[in-house]
């Protein structure tokens, strides 16, 4: 069976929704940033180092276009 494009669009959309709400979950003081620690309960082998790295405008947190980065880039694994 082969895939409308708009078929994938909509499963697409669905994935990030569902990575969405994942991230929204791991944002447990819902400041809309990610801590090294909140991270570490999805990503636990998430160093500092790394997280540093993932931190791109180097304000001390991951936001959700960072988060959204690093998982389109393949740096992290979706959620």
């Amino acid at each position: 069976m082969k895939t409308t494009p708009i078929l994938a669009l909509a499963a697409a959309g669905l994935l990030a929704a569902t990575g969405a709400a994942f991230a929204h979950e791991m944002d447990t003081d819902q400041d809309g940033l990610y801590s090294l620690a909140e991270m570490q309960t999805e990503y636990a082998d998430l160093t500092q180092e790394q997280y540093d790295a993932l931190d791109t405008n180097k304000d001390g947190a991951v936001d959700a276009e960072e988060l959204a980065a690093a998982i389109e880039s393949g740096a992290l694994p979706a959620m």
